[in-house]
């Protein structure tokens, strides 16, 4: 079987082919709320990272020491004055993808590690997560917003992926950020594909794993679905649903040294 996550990345892929399929240029050439980025830009950027499964861009993507400089890079590269092909590209690199990642992430070459640039090591069976994550953020914080449309729904399916690659991104990307923290910190998402995470030191090394609030020092509070904006820091933690109990300024440090790429 290969990763449990490719139906949602399924189900996120029909998400933007509906979206984009009625998309004017004017839309394509409006800007975005990602800063500095066009409509189109972010659709070059999304197409991009699935040509990367499938060709030398790959390299790219494990060698850089800056990721959001390379993401600049390539959509640099592949920026032009014709936006109108952007979806229909999308919709191609986005069928090789999933495609391909149905092999290469079955058993025994799912399990292997890759390097993602400065943010660490994952195995492959995470990509589609990483993908619904990043499309699924793209259209409803970036690009909707930007177009004043309304933003598509979602699920749990495809919420308890977004989660399970940013705990997981977490993990492997704040050692250093977190190196501070020297006892456990519990954060409880709310609402679609929600739990209760922890967020352990361990021999010198972050961990974040499922569990429960009870013993840790700071409990987190908030909403599953705003948890993608705000660790990202599109917005503000402290503009979004979340609290702090036991230690809040444990706490409040832990949220401020958060983010997310």
């Amino acid at each position: 079987m290969s990763s449990p996550h490719l139906p949602a990345l399924h189900d996120e892929r029909q998400v933007v082919l509906d979206f984009c399929r009625d998309l004017t240029p004017a839309d394509l050439s409006a800007p975005s709320a990602a800063a500095g980025w066009s409509v189109a830009d972010v659709l070059i950027h999304m197409t991009a990272v699935l040509r990367a499964i499938l060709t030398p861009t790959a390299a790219a993507y494990m060698t850089t020491r800056d990721v959001e400089r390379t993401n600049e890079r390539l959509v640099d590269e592949k920026r032009s004055h014709t936006t109108r092909q952007l979806p229909g590209e999308f919709e191609t690199w986005s069928r090789r993808g999933i495609t391909a990642l149905t092999v290469l992430t079955i058993p025994g070459l799912g399990a292997i590690r890759i390097p993602y640039g400065e943010l660490g090591w994952y195995p492959l069976e995470l990509t589609p997560a990483m993908l619904v994550f990043e499309w699924h953020t793209h259209v409803r914080h970036d690009i909707a917003p930007a177009l004043n449309r309304p933003t598509p729904p979602t699920d749990a399916r495809r919420m308890t992926s977004i989660l399970r690659w940013l705990t997981t991104l977490l993990e492997h990307s704040h050692r250093e950020a977190l190196s501070w923290l020297d006892v456990p910190v519990a954060m409880t998402l709310t609402g679609p594909g929600g739990g209760t995470w922890r967020l352990e030191p361990r021999g010198g090394r972050l961990r974040v794993r499922p569990g429960r609030a009870a013993g840790a020092a700071a409990h987190i509070a908030a909403m599953s679905l705003e948890f993608p904006q705000w660790s990202t820091r599109r917005v503000p933690w402290r503009a979004c649903a979340v609290a702090v109990t036991g230690d809040t300024e444990l706490g409040t440090r832990v949220l401020d040294s958060i983010n997310l790429v």
